[in-house]
């Protein structure tokens, strides 16, 4: 577990930097578990060099048994909480001219359970699209409506991977929001913006001191 914690700490920081280089002056928000867990999902479905690569980008080295790894990091993740709700959702379509193979069907199922599902793109394009949407909007409350815009999949998809992140959380103390106001955000050392604050004014821990403490007399 501690070393499948590690390669994903490694593929946050890869990716992390990537999309700062992309967008250096924009903000960046990703789930690198969310990320990872998908494309552990469909390299159960590949073999040799693509296998390799994405075994490569998610630093998985020698790491064994992978699919299960995920699986318990997952399920410690989408434990419910009384302070938040945290859901990973990922799921593999697969069109079924692909006629995958019992191996790998059977190789998805525990890890994975029902998380890979093989569909119709060619002749049911739309329809699979609209179970898509709703399959995703139902396990985010209502969320992700439309996950699958019209240029996403066509007839000639062949292997889909979704993955979305859920949150919602409460904050320990609350902001009082009727105190809301527009303060200035400095952006740089020249630049400021208008935004919206909500004040608070309480103590709080910023860190532990380590220190010792002498008397003498």
């Amino acid at each position: 577990m501690d070393a499948l914690q590690l390669a994903n700490s490694a593929f946050a920081v890869d990716l992390f930097k990537q999309l700062c280089e992309k967008e250096p002056a924009g903000n960046v928000l990703f789930s690198p578990i969310c990320l990872s867990t998908s494309l552990s999902l469909a390299q159960v479905g590949t073999k040799g060099d693509t296998a390799n690569e994405i075994g490569q980008v998610l630093h998985f080295g020698n790491i064994k048994d992978v699919p299960f790894g995920f699986q318990t990091v997952t399920s410690d993740v989408n434990k419910l909480s009384s302070f938040y709700s945290l859901k990973l959702i990922k799921r593999l379509y697969v069109d079924k001219s692909l006629n995958p193979s019992t191996e790998f069907i059977s190789s998805t199922k525990r890890p994975y359970a029902k998380e890979m599902e093989t569909v119709d793109f060619k002749e049911k394009l739309e329809e699979t699209k609209s179970q898509i949407n709703q399959s995703i909007k139902d396990l985010t409350d209502g969320r992700f409506e439309n996950i699958l815009s019209d240029s996403s999949v066509s007839e000639q998809t062949q292997i889909l991977v979704v993955n979305a992140a859920y949150f919602v959380g409460k904050w320990m103390k609350k902001f009082p929001e009727s105190e809301t106001r527009e303060c200035p955000f400095r952006i740089n050392k020249v630049r400021k913006a208008a935004c919206q604050r909500l004040p608070s004014t309480d103590l709080k821990n910023y860190g532990k001191l380590r220190h010792r403490v002498v008397c003498l007399s």
